[in-house]
Parts: structure tokens; C-alpha cells; sequence
């Protein structure tokens, strides 16, 4: 979609075309044509453009410098930092925007009854004019003067050898993004509080409901704290272990995000102002600990606590492997919704989907006695009223979903038969606790089911205890 493209057809002004490639003109359908008038559609070559609608970026910088530094004598503890411009360039966007034009229009035609039959049947399901002004969407749009994003990356470790095996790490990671991509609504009608049936004219597209375009321009923000600490294998153990304190904000990840933002990002809240969607970007975890350990236990080997004489006991109680896994975090940053409101007054709930509800000030969203059948305080929002002149502003990622802890474990005996060739038989068990991880609760306010639970976690060992027994011969 080509939104600065200005045209007369019949007399009429008209902003806005869609470019098709050269070759694609004649593949355009008459019934696609028709359904879009008076919108005209122009070929590449004819308004200056590239055969793949798009001009290219090439002054693209991405410089990367980094350092370490040995500040004692005793090589024991290093320094280390970097700082990197990392460039992504439109690829997937770029792909699914460029394909089947046509087929990213879709018409939304309402029925209506005349002498009690309707006029739109199975047989004839649209009606003699295709292009009624207000019920065309475009659901597939890229900008041609997509900017690459890019993210600014920079950290700073400290390591010290601490003896033993052991190393100690202590971290800091940080990056910015700058023009990320994103999706809004280019026929958006603007916040009012007349109500989107006077004000639907003043839509900057009127003949079209829904022009989604995917553009750059959003932004992110990361900052992390890690403390790690390793060991390698000696004396039949080894273990890593590191806790995470981290902070993920971005305005790009749309209205309502209910997984990480892809290339093309959300879609906005107001076409106008994406800052409205700047929150905690969705599913992060505040604080996250994760260990995993692999221990030889010291039966019947040598140099072991426990051994004798006897060649067949020692192998009868030697060759076991305890191993494990322990994670431990805060629960996802989540979103609540306020079905079928429109505080903005442009018809966002039926154009786009629910936006957000209203946040009350001053009253925290965990209850004080919270439960998975009351895991968000009701009292922390409230639906906003119809045509304010503003949208729900309750922000993205309010709310706290459930935390994990879960841990695996797995224990396997080795029986050697002879020289490189061993049996093995053991049993693992992940949530080997069987602790209640729950999923995230409902968050569709001033619904009877709001804020309770009605499923476990299935992601990270998280979910309900499981065991397996297993048996191999390693040769």
C-alpha cells in the first residue's frame, strides 16, 4: 500500500493505491480490482519503484569493538567488555508483504433481511457493489521505505578463577533497539470522543476499515544482571549455576502481546502514538535462577569412600550418576483486557481486537490473598468508558503471571561388559517435586473467569512430575 499516493478517479479524490510488481498487474483479479475501487492499482515502474516495492538501506553501520583485560599478576581474574551495532535486515516481512496481493484484501460485507430473506446467500454470499466505502482490509502491507532496525548491544564481565575448578562470573548486559519493526492500522480513525460513527470520516483512508502496515520505528530497552559460578569435573562433580535480575521494556510488541514480538512486532494501540504500548515486554522473568549438576557418586570406584575387595561388589555398588536440573523464576509479564470496550471511540474492538482496560491508581494488581482462583486484584482496573477520547491506560505487561520451580533429576547405573561397550539403566524424573506450576491466569476483565486458573505450566520441566526408566547398551 503506497499511503502518500494521491489520484482523481471519476472525478473523486482519492488517497492511496496499492503497487503491484510490473508482472503482477496482469495477474490482479478483476473481483480484487472491483472490491478496492476507486483506489487504483499502479505498477512498480510507474511511481518509481524497485521490482520488489521496496528501497533498500545501504548505509548501514555496524561497528563491534571489545576487550579483556588481566588486572593482577596472578592471571586469576579477567576483565572483559564490548559494545556492537548489530543490523537486521527485512527478510521475513519483506517475503510474506510481497506475495498474493490480492488475497490481502478481505471484505467485510454485512447482511441484512429484505421481506424476511436475506439479501447475501451461500449462493451469491456479496453484494452487487464490492467496493462499499469502510469494509475493505488490507491485512498485509509493507512499507517501501522500511528502515533496517538495528540493536546497540554493550556488556562488562568479571571473572575470577576462584580455586578448586571454580570460576565466579559477574555480569552486566545491555542493549537498545532503534527502529524495530512494528504494525499499525494506516485507515486508524483518531482518538475522539464523538464516537467512531460521526467520526469514521475522519479516517485517513475513509474507504478503507483496516490497512495493516508493517514499518519500523518502535524501540527497546534491556538491562541485565547475571551471577554465574562453574565448575568443571573433578573429583566426579561438576555443576553451573547463575541468577538473572533483568529489565525488558519495549513499545513495539502491540496492543495485547501474548508471546515475544516477531520481525513485524504488534500491532499498536494508536497508529498515532506507539509510546501508549511501552511496557514490560511480555513473558520475560524478572529474576531467574538456573543450576544444573552432574555428580559421579564415590561407591566402588577408585579412590572412593566406599569400596572393598571384592571386584564384583565394587562394580555391583560402583558406576552411579546423579545429575539434575533446577530452575527457578518469577512468573511472565502479562496483559490485561477489556472486551468490546472503545474508549478511543474508532471501533478498535471490532477493527483490531479488545484493547486494554483501565488501571486504578494506587492499587496493586496482586491481591492479598492470592490463589489461582484469584490471582489478579479485580480492583486494580476497571473497564474505561466508550468514546473518552483515549484508550485503556493500563499498561502493557501489568500484571504477573505464576512463577516455575522445578526440579529434575535423573540417577543411571553403568555396568561395563568390556572394552568400550557398557550397560546403562536408570530413571529420570522432571518436577521431580510434582510443585504446582501454574499457567497464566484468564485476563479478559469484568468476565466471570478473570483472573483465575484453570491450567498448569507445560514449558521447562514445569509441568506435572513425569518419570521414564530407560535402559541402553552404549557400544
Amino acid at each position: 500500500m503506497l499511503p502518500d499516493y494521491y489520484a482523481v478517479v471519476n472525478g473523486v479524490g482519492v488517497r492511496g493505491a496499492v503497487a503491484v510488481p510490473d508482472a503482477g498487474m496482469r495477474l490482479t483479479n478483476n473481483i480484487f480490482a472491483a472490491s478496492i475501487a476507486p483506489t487504483p492499482i499502479v505498477t512498480a515502474s510507474s511511481v518509481g519503484l524497485s521490482q520488489t516495492l521496496h528501497t533498500s538501506q545501504r548505509s548501514s553501520f555496524a561497528p563491534r569493538i571489545g576487550f579483556a583485560w588481566r588486572p593482577f599478576g596472578d592471571g586469576k581474574t579477567v576483565i572483559r567488555g564490548g559494545y556492537g551495532r548489530f543490523i537486521e535486515a527485512m527478510l521475513g516481512t519483506l517475503t510474506s508483504a510481497g506475495w498474493a496481493v490480492s488475497a490481502s484484501s478481505v471484505g467485510s460485507y454485512t447482511n441484512s433481511l429484505v421481506n424476511g430473506q436475506p439479501v447475501l446467500t451461500m449462493a451469491s454470499p456479496f453484494p452487487a457493489n464490492l467496493a462499499q466505502p469502510g469494509i475493505q482490509s488490507f491485512q498485509l502491507s509493507a512499507d517501501v521505505n522500511y528502515r533496517d532496525p538495528y540493536v546497540q548491544q554493550w556488556s562488562l564481565t568479571v571473572e575470577r578463577d576462584l580455586g578448586h575448578s571454580i570460576g565466579l562470573r559477574v555480569s552486566y548486559d545491555g542493549n537498545h533497539g532503534s527502529n524495530l519493526g512494528y504494525t499499525k492500522n494506516l485507515a486508524q480513525v483518531p482518538a475522539n470522543t464523538a464516537g467512531f460513527a460521526a467520526a469514521r470520516s475522519s479516517s485517513p483512508f475513509p474507504l478503507w476499515n483496516n490497512i495493516s502496515q508493517e514499518t519500523t520505528g518502535a524501540r527497546s530497552n534491556y538491562h541485565a544482571m547475571t551471577i554465574a559460578g562453574n565448575k568443571h569435573m573433578s573429583h566426579g562433580l561438576q555443576f553451573s549455576a547463575n541468577y538473572t535480575f533483568l529489565k525488558s521494556l519495549a513499545n513495539g510488541q502491540g496492543f495485547n502481546p501474548t508471546a515475544f514480538a516477531t520481525q513485524a512486532g504488534g500491532t499498536s494501540t494508536d497508529s498515532y502514538n506507539i509510546n501508549v504500548d511501552y511496557g514490560n515486554v511480555s513473558f520475560t522473568r524478572r529474576h531467574r535462577f538456573l543450576t544444573t549438576f552432574l555428580y559421579e557418586l564415590p561407591f566402588g570406584a577408585k579412590g572412593a569412600f566406599l569400596k572393598t575387595k571384592n571386584r564384583a561388589l565394587d562394580m555391583a555398588i560402583g558406576g552411579w550418576q546423579l545429575s539434575g536440573v533446577f530452575v527457578g523464576q518469577t512468573g511472565p509479564f502479562m496483559t490485561v483486557i477489556a472486551p468490546g470496550a472503545d474508549p478511543a471511540g474508532n471501533n478498535f474492538p471490532n477493527v483490531t481486537g479488545n484493547g486494554r482496560a483501565d488501571a486504578v491508581a494506587g492499587v496493586s494488581p496482586i491481591p492479598d490473598n492470592q490463589s489461582i482462583t484469584n490471582w489478579i486484584n479485580k480492583a486494580a482496573y476497571t473497564i474505561p468508558r466508550n468514546n473518552i477520547g483515549r484508550p485503556g491506560n493500563s499498561p502493557v505487561g501489568s500484571a504477573i503471571g505464576p512463577g516455575t520451580q522445578a526440579l529434575s533429576i535423573s540417577l543411571f547405573k553403568s555396568v561395563p561388559i568390556r572394552e568400550g561397550m557398557s550397560f546403562q539403566l536408570g530413571g529420570a524424573a522432571s518436577n521431580a517435586l510434582n510443585h504446582p506450576n501454574y499457567a497464566i491466569p484468564n485476563l479478559n476483565y469484568n468476565t466471570a473467569p478473570f483472573g483465575t486458573i484453570a491450567n498448569v505450566q507445560s514449558q521447562e520441566a514445569g509441568g506435572p512430575r513425569s518419570v521414564q526408566i530407560t535402559a541402553r547398551l552404549v557400544f
